[in-house]
């Protein structure tokens, strides 16, 4: 029995799940020996060790499954090698890299969630994608000048299209190739340079250690808060036991717990990409410097947030700045921007696999979304707002409704299947539902007594 099976035993954990908690921890020594003997390397010697390094550690972790990971890598790069910068080339890696990770997901998921091949894979079908039309934009450029792209565009156009094994080194880096986050091909060329560490004013150690720790902290947490409430807890016997009242006040608890997996692996994964000095981006206005280029979740605001925009906002924040540039803004010409979110979430869930769960809490997204940006429309006009402590009633009222509600969104992404969600949803009257139904009617009643400032433009 491998010795990974033995101390998942003992630790009382799924044994794919320690190795990629292992996998990514292999990061920080990788990291280490870079910073120690590598950085004025040439470029080549650079790729070639993180290519070898993330292959190696794939193949540890998922072994022969790997090749899963390597095969759309080989595929855009033919891609772009035959096509070049191209329409035709995006239309073709953006086919080729979702039906690849599509299929995976046809034949390995289950009425639960599989570690395996397409968890890495799902990261790198957007980088793929992302990088074919960074490509396109890149030619663009050559062709009609970068006034012509956005500024999120200039960002990440490249006009060279990448090697194999550059494309390898991108998409193997330890820093985001098990669970992310999302970077460019142009900032990873730049951070690739040789003596780029030089042009760094300071040492990322100790922001490194610091994101290490946060992760620590929350993977106790999470560890902790298992114990009580198990990932399927909305659909077991405790929960339908309970009152409706233990429902609704334990439920925050139970989604933070269930999120706290993703906190402490994003912190753990931006530790890395902080030590190796791919994070640095540049300084802040007091002069301090900026380790953010590789930011995940914002914990500050995800843990105060006073409604679900800050969530999206702090929440796997490199997946929806992905989606927001080359899915969102790009269905631009379709001058609805009802129709691009919609369109943008469809994408994000069946990204997720094919659980009916992940639609749905798409969809509860979407409505929520759209019921805050009607309220804080009206607020923001509201003479309400003229009132000294208006702010403060706002954020606390805001965080006691995300925090009441925000386990209502994610219930069915936890429990997958519809026979189990809408039993717990039932188990509280959909309550959730109701609120929101409710709510355009509530206006009706509520909106005269805002007193609401004139504007220029119908609402």
């Amino acid at each position: 029995m491998p010795w990974t099976a033995d101390l998942a035993g003992s630790a009382g954990v799924d044994e794919n799940a320690l190795k990629l908690l292992i996998g990514q921890l292999l990061g920080y020594p990788v990291m280490l020996i870079y910073r120690k003997f590598l950085t004025h390397s040439s470029t080549t010697m650079q790729h070639i060790y993180f290519a070898l390094t993330g292959i190696l550690t794939g193949y540890w972790f998922l072994g022969n499954e790997v090749l899963h990971n390597i095969a759309p890598i080989v595929g855009t790069y033919l891609i772009l090698t035959v096509l070049g910068g191209s329409m035709l080339s995006v239309i073709a890696s953006f086919l080729y890299n979702f039906l690849y990770l599509l299929i995976g997901y046809w034949f390995t998921e289950m009425d639960g969630y599989l570690i395996c091949w397409t968890m890495p894979g799902c990261v790198l079908c957007l980088r793929l994608i992302g990088l074919s039309w960074d490509c396109y934009d890149g030619e663009i450029a050559t062709k009609e000048g970068e006034k012509v792209l956005s500024k999120d565009q200039q960002k990440a156009a490249i006009s060279e299209t990448p090697s194999l094994l550059e494309m390898l080194s991108h998409s193997f880096f330890l820093g985001g190739y098990l669970i992310g986050p999302l970077f460019s091909m142009k900032k990873f060329r730049e951070f690739t340079t040789p003596g780029h560490i030089d042009t760094i004013p300071g040492s990322p150690i100790m922001y490194s250690l610091g994101r290490f720790g946060l992760s620590v902290m929350y993977m106790a947490l999470l560890q902790i808060g298992l114990n009580y409430f198990p990932a399927d807890w909305p659909d077991s016997a405790p929960y339908y036991e309970a009152s409706l009242v233990m429902k609704m006040l334990l439920l925050p608890i139970w989604v933070r717990v269930c999120l706290y997996k993703y906190l402490s692996l994003w912190l753990l994964a931006e530790g890395v990409c902080v030590l190796s000095g791919l994070s640095y981006n540049g300084k802040n206005s007091d002069g301090t410097l900026d380790w953010s280029g590789c930011k995940n979740v914002n914990i500050i605001k995800f843990e105060t947030a006073s409604r679900f925009g800050h969530l999206v906002e702090s929440f796997n924040i490199n997946t929806n700045h992905w989606a927001a540039s080359y899915i969102y803004k790009r269905l631009k010409f379709m001058n609805n921007r009802i129709i691009s979110q919609a369109a943008t979430l469809g994408f994000l869930a069946i990204w997720h696999g094919y659980h009916v769960g992940y639609f749905i809490t798409f969809f509860n997204e979407f409505v929520v979304i759209n019921f805050e940006k009607k309220w804080m429309g009206f607020l923001d006009r509201s003479e309400w707002m003229e009132h000294p402590g208006a702010n403060v009633v706002v954020k606390v009222l805001g965080w006691c409704y995300v925090f009441i509600f925000m386990p209502h969104c994610f219930i069915p992404f936890s429990l997958y299947t519809s026979s189990r969600f809408l039993a717990s949803y039932q188990a509280t009257y959909f309550l959730f539902y109701l609120f929101f139904l409710s709510l355009p009617l509530a206006m009706r009643f509520i909106k005269p007594l805002m007193r609401l400032k004139p504007r220029d433009k119908k609402e």
